[in-house]
């Protein structure tokens, strides 16, 4: 692993930590709009706060090992989702304070992780493709419809 590879890590990390709290604020919201307190909208942040952390913790800690199974085993496979999701299923699992439930969580998300990752198909045609494919794609597509168009 070189250290173009860290920071590629890094910065997929820190992405992943970015959205994944980002869905943490709207579940947080979700949450303070159906709880019964005076607190307003400063409840996201006050009363249900923890879902932020927690969903931008679980994305960090997904993104940063799967990127490091990769580094240590030296192949991109589903293995590495499913080890990767174990251990964002671990972190998910010490709000609750059982160790039963952190690995139940890590069973669950790790293996939920490596099913999508091995199916491949929940990704769509496009993964895989470089920018040219993609791009090569997307005009047949639009050259198709335009002709359809015409047709009409």
């Amino acid at each position: 692993m070189t250290a173009h590879d860290n920071k590629d890590c890094l910065y997929e990390a820190g992405k992943t930590t970015v959205i994944a709290g980002s869905l943490g604020l709207v579940v947080s919201a979700m949450q303070n709009t159906v709880q019964k307190h005076k607190e307003g909208a400063k409840g996201v942040f006050t009363r249900t706060g923890g879902t932020i952390g927690i969903f931008a913790a679980m994305g960090g800690i997904f993104a940063i090992t799967e990127c490091a199974t990769k580094g240590i085993r030296g192949e991109d496979d589903a293995l590495n989702a499913g080890i990767a999701g174990c251990a964002a299923g671990l972190a998910a699992g010490i709000k609750t304070h059982s160790i039963a439930k952190m690995c139940a969580a890590c069973a669950g998300v790790g293996a939920t992780m490596f099913a999508y990752e091995y199916s491949g198909e929940l990704k769509g045609s496009m993964a895989g493709k470089t920018l040219e494919e993609r791009k090569d794609v997307r005009d047949s597509f639009f050259k198709g419809y335009k002709k359809a168009e015409e047709q009409a």
